[in-house]
């Protein structure tokens, strides 16, 4: 099977996790994913263009991007399904950014939404929708298991209610290893392009109810909490970022590993503005151990205290820390670690959601 991705691909982590974790896993059934990249050429003008004519020569059963009708043009897409090629929209950040593919949504075949949250709006403009979360590759994600390190991995970056975690543990005589960026200053480079960086998106979550409370979860982070990390605790631990190729080791090692189920500062909120995202699926197919905040979505994928740990208080966070860092619970953490990664690889691969769109698609393909 041939796949088509229009798609802006840079030399960073935040667009080749793409390559490690889909192209990778679906290359190993026999499904090519070709990359066509709109920056190789000198306008979005010309990228639609020579779009056009390389699949009026070649054979794809699929077409399919992320972006929005400012890089791919409506005329184009319906252009490519003229050919009698079925097209998908992925929207990978559906729940916090849904306006961005207001206008061309409803011109593909499919749409891929991570999030059910926002599938109301997409089906209002005239969209096809289906629900499939984000997955985890099992050939890239695999247990590595050395010398368990009993304390608690953070592996991102420490920012809004993130901050809040960390600190809850740290002032708790809880050791937190924490693997991100050291350069500590905030990136100001969006105040140069204050319509576009700040206004607008500040605009348009105002014009829906999950985007309301991201904005109320960014208030009070500021007005209510500790929102800086400390830094000065000797519970905290601070390590270089990881690359994507070395995640997995870490996952498996660690006793436990921290996750943060809450979009963007609303984890300050009474009801945060729950989010599954790739770090959720990581964690257990690498055989982590993976504790968060409770998740309705996330405990219908993993069993409770059998594959994950849940907790709905700081207070019951620093509890379930401490009780599973102890080392005589080695042997329950183990078997805890063994079974998320059984359940991730059986449920919860790439090739399992991409089976969901061709089953929907009537694309046929080796099972």
């Amino acid at each position: 099977m041939e796949l088509i991705y229009f798609f802006k691909e840079k030399d960073t982590l935040m667009d080749k996790w793409q390559a490690y974790h889909i192209f990778d896993e679906l290359k190993r059934y026999d499904i090519n994913v070709t990359v066509f990249n709109p920056l190789k050429y000198g306008s979005v003008d010309e990228s639609n263009q020579e779009l056009i004519k390389h699949i009026s020569t070649t054979k794809y059963d699929l077409f399919m991007t992320p972006h929005t009708s400012k890089e791919i043009y409506v005329e184009t897409v319906i252009k490519v399904k003229e050919l009698g090629i079925p097209t998908l929209l992925i929207c990978f950040d559906n729940l916090i950014v849904p306006f961005n593919h207001k206008q061309i949504a409803r011109h593909f075949d499919l749409v891929w939404l991570t999030s059910q949250e926002t599938e109301e709006m997409f089906k209002k403009w005239g969209a096809t929708t289906i629900f499939n979360p984000y997955a985890a590759n099992p050939y890239l994600m695999r247990p590595k298991f050395n010398e368990e390190l009993l304390s608690v991995a953070f592996i991102g970056t420490p920012y809004g209610s993130r901050v809040n975690m960390i600190n809850a543990l740290i002032e708790n005589d809880v050791t937190v290893d924490l693997f991100a960026n050291r350069n500590r200053d905030k990136n100001i480079k969006e105040r140069k392009q204050l319509i576009d960086g700040y206004l607008i998106p500040m605009y348009n979550l105002s014009r829906f109810e999950i985007g309301r409370r991201v904005l109320k979860g960014a208030l009070l982070q500021k007005l209510k909490a500790k929102a800086v990390l400390d830094y000065e605790n000797n519970n905290l631990r601070l390590n270089d970022s990881v690359p994507l190729l070395g995640l997995s080791e870490l996952y498996s090692n660690f006793a436990l590993s921290l996750s943060s189920t809450a979009a963007r500062n609303t984890g300050i909120l009474k009801n945060p503005v729950d989010i599954i995202n790739l770090r959720s699926f990581e964690i257990p197919m690498s055989g982590g151990l993976q504790i968060c905040k409770y998740n309705s979505e996330l405990a219908n994928y993993f069993e409770e205290d059998k594959e994950i740990l849940f907790y709905d208080s700081d207070d019951e966070l620093i509890e379930k820390a401490k009780y599973y860092l102890r080392p005589e619970n080695n042997e329950k953490r183990m078997m805890m670690k063994m079974a998320a990664r059984k359940r991730a690889e059986s449920d919860h691969s790439w090739f399992e959601r991409f089976r969901k769109i061709f089953d929907y698609l009537g694309l046929q393909y080796d099972r």
